[in-house]
């Protein structure tokens, strides 16, 4: 088997090329050249000009990020990421310090390799949700104070949050999860990794965890039509100990606020007929309900104006800043 052959082999079982044709990333491995480096060895320093970037083959590595207000944001990359991509493609500064924590195996590539990685729309993509996720984890988190005096926290979605529910430190009973999935099966892995695993331009979620690194409580997303942009569905869902404290209109003004900078203008859903939580928390905007199939009903209605949210005016702001800052994650 020749050099590249066995690259692309490689390449091939790297979540990030998932289900990409070996002939779309022979080009690619032919510009890759191999690394391999020990516990300690720093990759890449914060505030260096990107002359290349990542893909990790095995081992771990940890991603730290100083910011101005010298608060560190950590993270930790593993066997199938890609990294370094973001500065590489803006021609900017490294907006991050990465570490290897775990002997580490993979390949590095220059500014010519990453354009022959982006040839491809399919590959394209891939590259765009993997560097929106990064940098949604440097995104500031909006602290919430609920009418109970409970303190949480906002945020976009990140890739982990799906192992966080997994956890079960925050309990969904499956009342709740038949609520949210109409089935009472509980979500799949492929669902769950589908569910939290997003592009934030046309699948955005927000998420309340109950402390900046605690469990996740509850999560709220739209999904924007395959053949219409402006109209998207939207869902969420609350643990059960954090029900009836407002979560649900919280969760859903932040909805509005996303879908007003994202450029949706309606909002449609799907929900059991004996779901009245949530059917309440659409009314407030004018949903009119039309029976659909046995026990379930759906509505759509325009995505409210801004002034008819009751979260404050700063929150708002925050809500659309964060929103903002993920959207514009690569542009």
């Amino acid at each position: 088997m020749s050099a590249t052959s066995s690259t692309v082999d490689k390449l091939a079982s790297m979540d990030v090329f998932d289900g990409c044709a070996p002939d779309l990333l022979a080009p690619v491995a032919e510009l890759l050249r191999p690394v391999c480096a020990d516990v300690g060895q720093v990759l890449m320093h914060q505030g260096e000009q990107a002359v290349c970037f990542l893909l990790i083959e095995s081992g771990r590595a940890e991603v730290r990020h100083v910011g101005d207000d010298g608060a560190v944001v950590l993270g930790e990359l593993s066997a199938g990421a890609i990294v370094g991509e973001i500065a590489l493609l803006r021609g900017a500064a490294r907006t991050a310090t990465v570490t290897v924590t775990e002997q580490l195996t993979g390949f590095i590539g220059d500014r010519l390799a990453f354009e022959a990685l982006g040839g491809t729309d399919f590959v394209t993509e891939r590259l765009v949700r993997t560097a929106r996720q990064r940098l949604a984890a440097f995104v500031a988190p909006i602290p919430i104070r609920l009418a109970d005096g409970t303190e949480l926290t906002l945020r976009p979605v990140l890739p982990g949050d799906n192992e966080r529910i997994a956890r079960g430190q925050v309990e969904y009973s499956r009342e709740t999860l038949y609520r949210r999935f109409m089935s009472l099966n509980g979500p799949s892995v492929a669902l769950m990794n589908y569910l939290f695993e997003v592009d934030y331009v046309h699948h955005f979620v927000w998420v309340l965890t109950d402390g900046l690194d605690g469990p996740v409580v509850a999560d709220a997303r739209f999904v924007v039509d395959e053949q219409d942009s402006a109209l998207a569905e939207v869902a969420f869902i609350v643990g059960d100990r954090y029900q009836g404290r407002g979560i649900g209109n919280l969760l859903m003004d932040a909805l509005v606020v996303a879908a007003q900078v994202s450029g949706v203008r309606r909002f449609c859903a799907s929900v059991l007929s004996e779901n009245a939580p949530m059917r309440a928390i659409l009314d407030r905007f004018g949903a009119n309900w039309t029976r659909d199939e046995p026990g379930v009903v759906t509505t759509e209605f325009d995505v409210p104006a801004l002034d008819e949210l009751r979260i404050d005016r700063a929150v708002v702001g925050q809500i659309r800043d964060a929103t903002l800052q993920v959207l514009r994650a690569v542009g």
